[in-house]
């Protein structure tokens, strides 16, 4: 993938305490903008909490509706290696 280093980039950063809200806010902008973002999808790190793994794969959450990242129960806190990642309308889209 052409973005890895983005991903171990960002999955290395401590999260500010507003993270959650600060992220999805502005995927919900760019949705209410009718952009192509359709939602947001946990991406769970390499080294992520059990708690992570049992969120289903690839599904995709309404910003509001999302899981607030870190979650509440995962050792790592604001260390937590997950993430989000937009969900883009054309990747969504029948092949």
């Amino acid at each position: 993938m052409a973005f890895d280093w983005l991903n171990k980039f960002q999955q290395q950063l401590e999260k500010d305490p507003h993270y959650a809200e600060r992220t999805l806010a502005a995927y919900k902008l760019g949705m209410k903008a009718k952009g192509s973002i359709a939602g947001v999808i946990v991406q769970p790190g390499a080294d992520c909490c059990s708690a992570a793994r049992d969120l289903p794969m690839g599904k995709v959450y309404h910003p509001d509706e999302a899981p607030r990242l870190p979650l509440a129960n995962c050792p790592l806190a604001s260390r937590c290696s997950c993430v989000y990642r937009p969900a883009m309308s054309y990747d969504l889209s029948p092949k």
